[in-house]
């Protein structure tokens, strides 16, 4: 082997570390925390606030909203569920900005449901990010059933509420129907969902 060969390798070697989160080469140390409270898996972070993380994520308090609408007729048996998460923090970080499932999070806010969401922590201009499985402590449910006749002609119309959401309907065209879930006070969408029905239903 060359001396000049044995100089790569001996330069590739530190960022090879660094990029595992060994040395500082171009970043933080990062360190890999285990979440099991409200949020539970997994997610690579900055040792600096890694403590931090962990205490805000599992101190979140989240209920979650599911609203189902029916389209009844003969022979006919269409539906669609949406659901919201309602997420409130225990308290406002200082060092680091914390986005769930696309949707920032400052005080009580509502976010798409999934059963893996995608959560991300911001730090110093990085992004760290995982999907992790968020577990509710108290689940609130709607459910209504409308003809189609009346559905095609109750566009734009709330179809159902519940405490500061409301499930709301437009109409594409005669039995093409685009739900959504917005908040009651601001009408910001949360999260939406649409709904065919063939020519003979």
């Amino acid at each position: 082997m060359s001396p000049k060969f044995r100089g790569k390798r001996l330069f590739v070697f530190p960022v090879v570390l660094a990029l595992l989160g060994f040395l500082p080469y171009g970043g933080p140390s990062l360190t890999y925390v285990q979440l099991n409270g409200t949020f539970s898996g997994g997610i690579v972070v900055p040792v600096e606030i890694s403590d931090e993380v962990v205490d805000y994520l599992s101190g979140f308090n989240a209920t979650l909203y599911s609203f189902e609408a029916r389209v009844l007729g003969d022979d006919m048996n269409a539906s669609i569920i949406l659901s919201a998460l309602r997420l409130s923090p225990p308290h406002e970080p200082e060092d680091f900005e914390v986005i769930v499932n696309a949707r920032p999070i400052k005080g009580a806010t509502y976010v798409p449901y999934a059963e893996r969401i995608p959560v991300c922590i911001r730090y110093h201009g990085h992004d760290y990010r995982a999907f992790l499985t968020v577990k509710a402590r108290d689940e609130v449910k709607a459910s209504g059933s409308w003809s189609r006749g009346y559905l095609d002609g109750a566009s734009n119309s709330t179809l159902l509420e519940v405490g500061d959401l409301k499930l709301v309907v437009r109409v594409e065209e005669p039995g093409h129907y685009f739900f959504s879930i917005v908040t009651a006070w601001k009408n910001v969408e949360v999260n939406s969902g649409g709904l065919i029905l063939g020519v003979g239903e």
